[in-house]
């Protein structure tokens, strides 16, 4: 299956190997639109559609060097990295020592939150990270503090690297932003382990990311969800790679929608998992 993925990204950037030349023939002159890439960005948009939300997708395969985009030029834009920054969070924590290891547990703060019960108790980084219990991060970040977390960010060159504001929030409501084609150039890196930190602590965080193993796929990822920045109501986020085959292809999900009751969670999870399934990435 993924073989044929690979064959159908060669075309959706009009780059095909001569291998695929004959397929090519049978299905669409060399002058017209692909058909690949025309159904995939149908589907996209009409997802986008249908959740009254304007957004951007990336993939990138690793191995062929090959990108697919929708909304390129919203992909070179850049937005508040939200929950995602729980990945970079997370590598300057174990870093520095402001936690111990990935499941040392930190006691519940005691604040109650009623949209999210599970942020309720005790956690473990492991936890925290799946549940992305902001208060527990928020923590971290104070444990690892600003000098470290604006030597880690400048090191390591995540998006704009301004932190200026409140260490425990400059990722929710802050000046700090990142464009999903920077979300995917450090998850290579992370995923290669060239980001400034040691190859032990840059494996717990990818082991911590990881959402779905199966047989034949490794599915690694996290979620962001921003809200009221930049006169946004809600801005959505998914980043991550999947691992199959040899193979290895970085994602990015971004988009925005201005309705103050937006059910982000559902909607954010069918957006991505339609396309995966349009390029037969699981399965």
């Amino acid at each position: 299956m993924i073989k044929n993925f690979s064959l159908l990204l060669g075309v959706s950037l009009v780059i095909a190997p001569p291998v695929f030349s004959q397929v090519l023939s049978q299905n669409t002159s060399s002058n017209s639109t692909p058909i690949f890439q025309s159904q995939f960005s149908r589907n996209l948009a009409k997802n986008f559609q249908e959740a009254k939300s304007e957004g951007c997708f990336v993939l990138y395969d690793l191995k062929r060097d090959r990108y697919i985009r929708y909304n390129s030029s919203r992909c070179q834009k850049r937005f508040i990295p939200a929950s995602t920054f729980k990945i970079f969070n997370s590598l300057v924590s174990l870093e520095t020592k402001a936690i111990a290891d990935e499941n040392t547990v930190i006691p519940w703060n005691g604040v109650s939150n009623q949209s999210f019960p599970v942020w309720n108790q005790d956690q473990t980084m492991r936890t925290a990270f799946t549940r992305s219990v902001v208060w527990f991060y928020q923590e971290l970040a104070r444990r690892a503090g600003k000098e470290n977390m604006t030597k880690y960010i400048q090191a390591a060159g995540y998006g704009n690297q301004d932190i200026a504001d409140k260490i425990d929030s400059f990722w929710l409501r802050g000046k700090l932003r990142i464009s999903p084609e920077e979300q995917i150039k450090f998850l290579v890196r992370l995923y290669k382990e060239e980001l400034p930190f040691s190859p032990a602590v840059m494996k717990t965080v990818k082991d911590i990311m990881i959402i779905e193993r199966q047989d034949t796929y490794t599915l690694r990822g996290k979620t962001g969800w921003g809200r009221d920045v930049d006169g946004v109501k809600n801005i959505g986020w998914y980043v991550g790679y999947i691992e199959r085959d040899n193979d290895v292809y970085f994602y990015a999900l971004n988009f925005e929608n201005q309705d103050p009751k937006f059910e982000m969670i559902p909607i954010r999870k069918k957006i991505l998992f339609d396309i995966f399934k349009d390029l037969q990435l699981l399965g």
